[in-house]
């Protein structure tokens, strides 16, 4: 009889952060697969896990989904787990899960802690939804092309960002996304978890050491929270005097909405003053 393989959610941070399943199941095991052995080690020590361990990272993928599937075809039990978090979602494991169930092996969840969802959660977000995009690709063109296809979406966008890449990346999603509402949370369950809100293109992380996870605000939501407050702007700049071009740029400034957006607005808001105008003029 063929073994199992079950993808198994570690703690993100806190060594707590486990469920009694996984536990089980660590135990229950002939082999664990793991990202990194040694990183892996201080938990499975923790819990008084003595396994064999086999490394399955993102470089030797397929040649080891292979080794783990000889391990099944043997009829032992493989648990796979990642440094943090669960496996396959931006750590190695889909293409192992991919070539498991293409050679008919039985392939099981162990969920845990991911990430994403905590720092969703401690952003506050009301929005039902987001979209998750994980780390960025190294390349410029890639990342073009994965953001030209987000940008105009309603959800907020989520990213994982490494500490070294963090003043690189807010700097081009500001670039890309323009100025939007951002949280950057850093250290999840960790002892110096803190999450930072702000603007894209402006300074607002104290402590830039740690992994972070950025949130940016969805398009749609930025116009939805802030369109109403930027007509009410334009209309009392303008009918103080100002210039329309005057009142976008202080429109801008007030409220963080992209130039081109209040720029729209107020050409619709002069449209609704002209019609107005011809209006009253045949009466």
């Amino acid at each position: 009889m063929s073994g199992i393989c079950y993808i198994v959610g570690t703690p993100i941070g806190n060594l707590k952060d486990i469920t009694l399943r996984a536990l089980d199941t660590l135990k229950a095991v002939d082999v664990i697969a793991s990202e990194d052995t040694r990183k892996s080690a201080v938990l499975l020590n923790a819990y008084g896990i003595k396994k064999p361990m086999i490394s399955y990272h993102k470089h030797n993928e397929r040649e080891g989904a292979e080794e783990i599937a000889s391990l099944l075809a043997e009829g032992k039990d493989v648990a796979l787990i990642t440094d943090a978090g669960m496996p396959a979602i931006s750590d190695p494991g889909a293409i192992l899960v991919q070539t498991l169930r293409q050679k008919g092996f039985k392939v099981e969840s162990v969920p845990g802690p991911t990430a994403v969802t905590s720092a969703v959660s401690l952003a506050g977000i009301t929005k039902n939804g987001f979209a998750f995009v994980g780390f960025l690709p190294p390349k410029k063109k890639d990342r073009d092309g994965i953001l030209d296809n987000l940008k105009n979406i309603a959800l907020p966008l989520v990213f994982y960002c490494a500490p070294h890449d963090l003043d690189e990346t807010l700097e081009y999603l500001a670039g890309s996304l323009g100025t939007r509402r951002v949280w950057a949370v850093k250290e999840i369950t960790k002892m110096f978890e803190t999450v930072y809100e702000g603007v894209l293109g402006q300074e607002f992380i104290e402590n830039k050491k740690g992994e972070f996870v950025i949130i940016v605000d969805g398009a749609e939501e930025i116009a939805d929270n802030k369109s109403g407050e930027a007509e009410k702007l334009l209309a009392e700049y303008i009918k103080n005097g100002y210039s329309r071009s005057q009142a976008v740029k202080m429109v801008v400034k007030d409220t963080k909405l992209p130039k081109n957006s209040v720029y729209e607005i107020s050409l619709r808001l002069n449209e609704f003053a002209q019609q107005a105008g011809e209006d009253g003029s045949g009466d």
